[in-house]
């Protein structure tokens, strides 16, 4: 026998438009009422037909989620993962449902973004990146769609973004390596102009410019790359020599691993490693690496919570909110001999 909307009401006490406004996520049903429907609608089996839901309240209840590209070492990249877990797990608990674009290259995504608003199948997005001049996110603008962005402002002022402060991350740990003695840091990045490498590459050389530290920056394009890179600065007979490498993605940090390890480049004692965002990864990784961890779970709650909110037209007590970060310490570093420091 179906489960209809009645038995519901009846499970939860309450009444049948109760139980509708709940479904319809109304902003004036209380939590603790929800909850309750909610739950008679778990103990009962009871799923709504979404199909009716959109064509009564014209309103799909889903998130559409706008990820850089698809390419596997993106989707395999825990900070994704982890951050679009903490966005799932907030629109699931507000009754939304999640769609994610599928394209590797910059101009399929921007017909697939565009495709999905003329097709009007979200509410909203959340764009997980920020990059100058961004097409996608000017299509977004212009047509006054709900949007917010992870990343740090860089297009536009009235719309809201939820980051961590990567310039003031990158130089707590750029100090830190200071502190154990280093004076010679190698830092690599990934290619692109994405917001959160450049403020990461610019703490780190807010640093080493105020102590004197000699330093290079180099873009990785591959593994290749990466070969040549230690080896014009590990190997050969390089005027800067680097006692560390700083990698502005765990991602990266892995592959930089395992190219040091080709070459026979023990991690700490001929070279230290540290990267960004702590994860399974770097906790397992052999040495485990130090690294900040940038709770990427909570950005996606938030991320998640807030889009719910501006569809509700509730109200938000912030334009740009950041999460904060700490450093994990591992077996990865460690304080320099002093005959090493000079």
């Amino acid at each position: 026998m179906r489960t209809t909307i009645k038995d519901v009401a009846s499970e939860a006490n309450v009444s049948i438009s109760t139980v509708s406004r709940v479904i319809r996520n109304n902003p004036k049903i209380t939590e603790a009422t929800a909850n309750k429907v909610r739950e008679a609608m778990d103990k009962l089996g009871y799923i709504p037909n979404q199909a009716a839901r959109t064509l009564i309240t014209n309103k799909t209840l889903t998130i559409g989620l706008i990820i850089k590209s698809s390419s596997s070492d993106v989707r395999q990249n825990p900070f994704n993962s982890d951050v679009l877990n903490g966005i799932h797990q907030e629109c699931n608990r507000h009754g939304y449902s999640t769609k994610m674009t599928v394209s590797e290259h910059s101009n399929e995504l921007f017909t697939e973004v565009k495709q999905m608003v003329q097709s009007r199948s979200v509410d909203g997005f959340i764009l997980l990146y920020s990059k100058e001049n961004d097409e996608i996110e000017r299509l977004l603008h212009e047509h006054s769609l709900p949007y917010i962005v992870v990343g740090k402002p860089l297009n536009y002022d009235d719309v809201i973004h939820i980051d961590n402060d990567n310039i003031n991350a990158s130089q707590r740990l750029t100090k830190y390596l200071y502190d154990l003695g280093h004076r010679h840091i190698l830092f690599l990045k990934e290619p692109g102009n994405f917001a959160v490498t450049n403020d990461r590459e610019l703490g780190f050389r807010n640093i080493c410019e105020e102590f004197n530290i000699h330093y290079a920056v180099e873009e990785v394009e591959s593994r290749h790359s990466i070969h040549k890179i230690v080896e014009r600065y590990c190997i050969e007979d390089h005027s800067l020599k680097p006692t560390v490498m700083i990698t502005s993605d765990a991602m990266l940090n892995l592959q930089v691993l395992s190219v040091l390890y080709d070459y026979n480049l023990h991690i700490p004692d001929t070279i230290q490693t540290c990267t960004f965002n702590t994860s399974f990864l770097t906790e397992n990784a052999a040495p485990p690496q130090t690294s900040v961890c940038i709770n990427p779970d909570l950005l996606g709650k938030e991320a998640g919570a807030t889009i719910i909110n501006l569809l509700k037209s509730l109200p938000v007590s912030f334009s740009e909110k950041e999460i904060e970060t700490h450093l994990e310490i591992r077996q990865s570093t460690k304080k320099l001999a002093k005959e090493n420091e000079e």
